[in-house]
């Protein structure tokens, strides 16, 4: 019985000190990009038609599909429809997104077992607009053959703890005053011989150059 207690309590802990972003009644865990495409059942670029309200607990939102990086195993891309109907919630607290007629997004999300196309905010919904060249990437190819490494979102002040005892067995994105940011724009996290490391990447070494610039800049106007 103790011990049932004993881990009961530590799984509370340690979910009470996991990354949340938070919509009163929605919770999501903090997510790299890389890990929603790993998790997800399909990724794509789609053009936002226009919506279509279903009933008082479903939306649907006519899209376009541009492109297909990824679709669950047991379906073929050429298989996905060119013209597809996103189902979502239309409330923020059920997790429900909102997009806007006319513009272009990058989403992933689930399949149900009834074929529907599905998108919360717990998955990727970024105007493509604002995906950085070395994201675009990571969604066409470098994303996937990363799919083997677990990007562990980490607290700044843990960091040196973590890597301890995980050695370089997963890529830690560090929360700020962190990189996070660069981390999250240019990192990619893939595979090498004893474990796993952020690739890297002319874009992401020049954030990371300038982040620390800003950091030491930071450091030297403090009392």
């Amino acid at each position: 019985m103790w011990q049932l207690t004993f881990w009961t309590y530590f799984l509370l802990i340690a979910l009470s000190m996991a990354p949340v972003q938070r919509v009163v009644g929605c919770s999501c865990m903090l997510e790299h990009p890389q890990t929603s495409f790993c998790r997800a059942d399909y990724v794509a670029v789609v053009r936002v038609r226009r919506a279509k309200p279903v009933s008082e607990h479903e939306m649907a939102y006519n899209v376009k599909v541009n492109k297909v990086f990824k679709v669950r195993e047991s379906m073929e891309i050429h298989c996905f429809p060119k013209q597809e109907y996103l189902w979502t919630s239309p409330f923020d607290t059920m997790c429900g997104v909102h997009l806007n007629a006319g513009e272009t997004y990058v989403v992933s999300g689930r399949i149900n077992n009834h074929g529907q196309v599905r998108v919360s905010l717990c998955d990727i919904q970024m105007r493509w607009s604002q995906v950085t060249p070395r994201q675009r990437k990571g969604f066409r190819s470098l994303y996937h053959q990363g799919c083997a490494c677990e990007v562990h979102y980490t607290p700044w002040w843990q960091k040196g703890e973590i890597l301890a005892s995980v050695g370089r067995k997963l890529c830690l994105w560090e929360s700020e005053p962190g990189p996070q940011d660069c981390q999250e724009k240019y990192g990619i996290c893939m595979p090498e011989r004893g474990g796993c490391s952020w690739s890297p990447s002319v874009p992401y070494k020049n954030c990371i150059k300038e982040h620390q610039r800003k950091r030491e800049q930071q450091r030297l106007k403090e009392p």
